[in-house]
């Protein structure tokens, strides 16, 4: 093969190479015309807390104290929980509370003995919360605000 035709093909291949680049800068300068300067962003993370309503007989909570929830809080008379309540009417582990989907508040009851009231009622397995529920576990109780 002649040189000068190999030659002609590099060039070829080279001026393809910038064409597929240049359009595919195009491309992204339309989206991001498009989207008005957005990208997509990802979920937006919602914060909860629990407001502590009556403290019960437990000497670590103060009425309007706020318990922030990130990814759990477990709750219970053990030492082992995040959240520890010095109540007789509180068991070992007694619920958890977690973050789901990054927007989502699911309060667990983990089989305690005496039960986790949500809103007055005694709950039955998880329950998605909202702000402004009450949670009441032996003598104390928490309003979840977020």
């Amino acid at each position: 093969m002649d040189l000068s035709k190999l030659s002609m093909i590099f060039k070829i291949v080279i001026i393809g190479i910038v064409y597929i680049i240049i359009f595919w800068a195009l491309r992204i300068m339309y989206k991001d015309i498009k989207n008005g300067g957005k990208r997509n962003r990802k979920l937006v993370r919602k914060s909860f807390g629990l407001e502590v309503v009556n403290p019960g007989k437990n000497s670590n909570l103060r009425r309007g104290a706020v318990i922030p929830v990130r990814r759990e809080v477990t709750i219970g008379r053990k030492n082992d929980n995040q959240l520890i309540l010095e109540d007789p009417y509180t068991s070992g582990h007694h619920a958890r509370i977690y973050i789901k989907n990054a927007k989502d508040c699911v309060l667990e009851d983990l089989g305690s003995t005496n039960g986790t009231l949500l809103n007055g009622k005694k709950l039955r397995g998880k329950h998605y919360l909202a702000p402004g529920d009450e949670i009441k576990i032996g003598n104390t109780a928490f309003k979840v605000i977020g």
